[in-house]
């Protein structure tokens, strides 16, 4: 019986190992699978989310060279991703700083993007413009006839056009073709407002005929009357004298001219308010000052210049430029004011700037000349302008000056009762005690 036994015994032990065995593969490979999966699935995850920072020391089970070569093309992606956003962002801000409107269209006109410069120029809000069509956004049928004709052609048009809006627009217009996604491509357009530069150059065309046409007239009397002089030579001193007074006279008037060219281009110059010296000056010094110098001018035809009104305040201002500037204005009434008439300067505080105001008894100036009449060269009676000397550029000098010590000037008039010019000017102090004006 004993070696029966025994040998059952044994058999029992090996199947017993066997079975133990299994089971112990049997829990490694149900161990072994579910790391494989939890690994999986965390490499999914890993690879899913977006925003999780990928890890060159996170391990992956059973998947480690999937998962270096998969995480390695992620970062790349993302990389790239990153890449493309910040360059999206800077070229955003750049089109949202930039003067010039961009406007981005599909195929069918629908506006697909536009920077704020375009919904200024144009006068829409983008987001409620965005998705919608130009037409009914900006009613401009100048412009869209533009696009479609660059629609209909290769995506481009470069030309200037004439718009409407608060008032005439002169912008250059430039379209390029714009592949879209989703579809056929559309184009994007950008505006240059050019009214400005448009306008300067007719400025510029005007001035330059003004200018030429002005130093004609003195010129030719200069030249015509020195030519008979020298063909009728010097035998009859008093034709001499008449004829050497004319070209005294145009002499003197030519020689107003230029310095009043290159006083309004001093003035002009974005150099010139920092180059300018100034100072705190007393008003009424400079009012006795121009009346003493226009002393001989008014007495010539029996006016009276009559000074009143004071200030507390001292001007701050460049003396010999406020001086010019109210000796111009002075001048003006002296010439336009009919014999034994009163010319009448005024002095007054007006919150933080002097006004000096000049008055006259001339024929005034109608409404309709009162908005260009500080314009170069413009004059309400060309003839009796010219008849009494005058450069045309005097009121231009007065804007001008007082626009560079951050003044202004205004007129009051009516046709048979005169003018009324103030001259603004910022004041610095309060004068001291016992000098008031």
């Amino acid at each position: 019986m004993l070696p029966v036994t025994t040998h059952m015994l044994l058999a029992s032990d090996a199947e017993f190992a066997g079975w133990a065995a299994a089971a112990i593969i049997a829990g490694a490979w149900i161990f072994a699978e579910l790391q494989r999966r939890r690994a999986a699935r965390r490499l999914r995850d890993a690879l899913a989310a977006e925003s999780k920072e990928l890890r060159e020391d996170e391990e992956f089970p059973f998947h480690e060279e999937v998962a270096s070569a998969a995480m390695r093309r992620v970062r790349v992606e993302r990389e790239r991703n990153d890449l493309v956003v910040r360059r999206l962002a800077e070229i955003e801000r750049v089109l949202r700083a930039t003067p010039i409107a961009v406007i981005a269209l599909d195929h069918k006109q629908r506006i697909s993007s536009a920077n704020a410069a375009a919904e200024r120029l144009l006068g829409f809000a983008g987001d409620r413009a965005r998705g919608r069509l130009l037409q009914e956004i900006v009613r401009q049928p100048e412009l869209n006839r533009a696009i479609e004709s660059a629609l209909g052609s290769d995506g481009r048009f470069d030309g200037e056009l004439h718009l409407e809006a608060d008032g005439p627009l002169e912008v250059q217009l430039c379209c390029e073709p714009l592949e879209m996604e989703d579809g056929p491509a559309g184009l994007v357009m950008s505006l240059v407002d050019v009214t400005r530069m448009r306008r300067l150059e007719s400025m510029r065309s005007e001035f330059a005929a003004n200018v030429s046409h002005e130093l004609r007239t003195p010129i030719t009397n200069i030249k015509g009357y020195v030519e008979t002089l020298l063909q009728v030579g010097i035998d009859d001193p008093e034709r001499m004298r008449k004829f050497l007074e004319i070209v005294h006279r145009n002499t003197v008037r030519l020689s107003g001219i230029v310095e009043d060219i290159l006083t309004l281009a001093f003035l002009e110059e974005p150099e010139a308010r920092d180059s300018m010296e100034q100072s705190p000056v007393p008003a009424r010094e400079i009012v006795a000052q121009v009346v003493e110098d226009l002393g001989s001018a008014a007495a010539a035809k029996s006016i009276e210049v009559a000074v009143s009104g004071e200030t507390t305040r001292l001007l701050l201002a460049n003396r010999s430029l406020i001086e010019q500037a109210l000796a111009n204005l002075v001048s003006n009434a002296i010439r336009y004011s009919g014999e034994r008439t009163t010319v009448r300067i005024a002095i007054a505080d007006d919150g933080g700037l002097v006004r000096i105001s000049v008055s006259d008894q001339g024929p005034g100036i109608a409404a309709k000349h009162i908005p260009r009449i500080f314009e170069r060269f413009y004059r309400v009676d060309r003839a009796r302008a010219r008849a009494q000397g005058g450069t045309g550029l005097g009121l231009a000098i007065v804007k001008h000056i007082a626009a560079i010590h951050g003044g202004r000037v205004e007129v009051a008039s009516q046709v048979g009762e005169g003018s009324t010019f103030s001259l603004l000017l910022p004041a610095s102090q309060a004068l001291p005690a016992g000098e008031g004006t």
